[in-house]
């Protein structure tokens, strides 16, 4: 293989051995919309600790200072530990900024939870990990924003929940960076206050709407209902009153223990608490924390939780093992494999080697997805998560079967995306013109594809290849 010159390096797909300040790229481990992570180790240190590098992809990005900022800020276990804050000059000589954080070695929420056959008191346990890291953010006023399964890892160590991902945080003194008017954010994960506003304020450039903590423990409730449910909370449909104003009745979707029956009707209850219409009915972070707490405590229940995917009827003999699993000594259970997770990894890994081997030099446009389909789940990262900070025109959250019947709508082009040429071709044979732009197709679904920036059309993952000539300054044409 021709080996690449230093001034074809792209930030988001550094080489192993590549220095970016005094770090030493070990591997790559995941990208979002704005930034990719690596595996570093200190110059010359090679058997060191490795640490997450986050690197913009775009030259001098605000973002990235805003979110030193916030994680200055943040003493908490179940948060990364910001190391370091620095800008790598590229070959070409643009500047961009990067962080140095805590290498987390863990598994997404939701691949952690179809791994591990699982009964409601841990279910309850992680839950509660997550409502303590929001109460230590909400206490500082800081706001996550971005709440949702694959921005949360379970420690493969200790079993404890860290939840990754800043970019799209916010503290009362930060930078606001977006004119639009939802803050970032992934759809499915929205409060429904934040859905009305967006209604209620289409037709008004200026309104702006402030995400709170009542936001966060929506996107909490979200993440549990799909974490033991594997569906989307689906709600009524919004509705003009008599005064034209924009309203939501407060119907409550179907409870998780309905859906699963194993799983325990206090933990559900809990859940649609967290699902609420009105946020003042959610309570706070503090309140659900103890509420989960006192549910991991109890020991009459050895009723395993887990969910089968996709709503797939579960396998008896899968029952049996669970039961011999929860009797297993918590050294043991440290020890369950993951290699299906890891096959995947491998899969798409050599997926995207063959697209680099493959493709002609075409310095025009490059591909800027994700190499592990285990690493990115929503936009969250291996080791460290980074923001797919998705937003969308989308008024409510939809189930994942709705979801994949609505995917009939033509993908729209990026700002800064590579464009076919006069004959309607892009720069690689792989590569697919979709409406005024070049796509690379991609095996990922709903969330997967959404987290890299891509949009489904047709049961098939379009990403965005974005022309190295032309940086985007925004997210897609289509957000609000």
């Amino acid at each position: 293989m021709e080996k690449r010159q230093s001034s074809d390096l792209h930030p988001g797909f550094l080489p192993p051995g590549t220095v970016v300040g005094s770090w030493c790229v070990q591997a790559w481990a995941g990208r979002g919309v704005h930034g990719s992570v690596y595996r570093v180790v200190p110059v010359g240190q090679e058997q060191a600790s490795p640490v997450a590098l986050k690197l913009a992809m775009l030259p001098r990005d605000p973002r990235f200072a805003r979110e030193a900022d916030l994680m200055a800020r943040i003493r908490h276990p179940g948060v990364p530990r910001l190391w370091e804050q620095g800008d790598w000059q590229h070959p070409g000589g643009t500047l961009h900024p990067y962080l140095v954080m805590d290498w987390v070695e863990g598994t997404p929420l939701y691949d952690w939870v179809r791994q591990h056959p699982l009964a409601s008191r841990q279910v309850s346990q992680v839950l509660a990990q997550l409502a303590r890291v929001l109460q230590s953010l909400h206490a500082q006023g800081i706001v996550h924003r971005d709440v949702k399964g694959d921005n949360v890892l379970v420690r493969r160590s200790d079993g404890g929940a860290v939840i990754t991902d800043f970019g799209s945080g916010h503290h009362p003194d930060a930078v606001t960076l977006t004119m639009q008017t939802l803050p970032p954010g992934t759809p499915a994960y929205r409060s429904p206050e934040a859905q009305m506003f967006s209604l209620r304020f289409i037709h008004d450039p200026e309104a702006r709407y402030v995400a709170g903590p009542a936001d966060d423990l929506y996107s909490l409730g979200v993440t549990a209902y799909r974490l033991v449910t594997g569906e989307y909370p689906e709600f009524g449909e919004p509705f003009r009153d008599e005064g034209g104003e924009w309203q939501l009745k407060a119907v409550a979707p179907r409870a998780p223990h309905v859906l699963n029956p194993r799983i325990d009707e206090q933990l559900s209850a809990v859940i649609l608490r967290m699902l609420s219409v009105k946020p003042e009915e959610r309570g706070s972070a503090f309140e659900l924390a103890e509420a989960l707490e006192q549910l991991a405590l109890d020991p009459g229940e050895a009723y395993p939780a887990q969910v089968a995917a996709r709503g797939a009827a579960p396998d008896p003999q899968e029952l049996v093992e669970s039961a011999q699993h929860l009797r297993l000594p918590a050294r043991l259970k440290s020890l369950i494999p993951w290699f299906a997770s890891a096959a995947v990894a491998v899969l798409v890994l050599g997926m995207w080697t063959w697209w680099m081997v493959a493709r002609p030099p075409v310095e025009e446009s490059s591909l800027l997805l994700s190499v592990s389909d285990s690493s990115v789940r929503d936009g969250g990262m291996a080791g460290l998560g980074d923001a797919g900070a998705a937003t969308s025109t989308e008024a409510f959250p939809v189930s994942s079967s709705r979801h994949v019947l609505a995917d009939d709508t033509l993908p729209a082009p990026l700002q800064g995306q590579a464009r076919p040429d006069v004959k309607g071709r892009c720069a690689h044979s792989r590569q697919v013109a979709l409406n005024g732009g070049c796509w690379g197709p991609l095996p990922l679904e709903g969330e997967r594809c959404e987290g890299l920036n891509g949009q489904m059309f047709k049961g098939t993952c379009y990403v965005p290849i974005l022309s190295s000539g032309r940086q985007p300054t925004s997210n897609p044409i289509r957000e609000p």
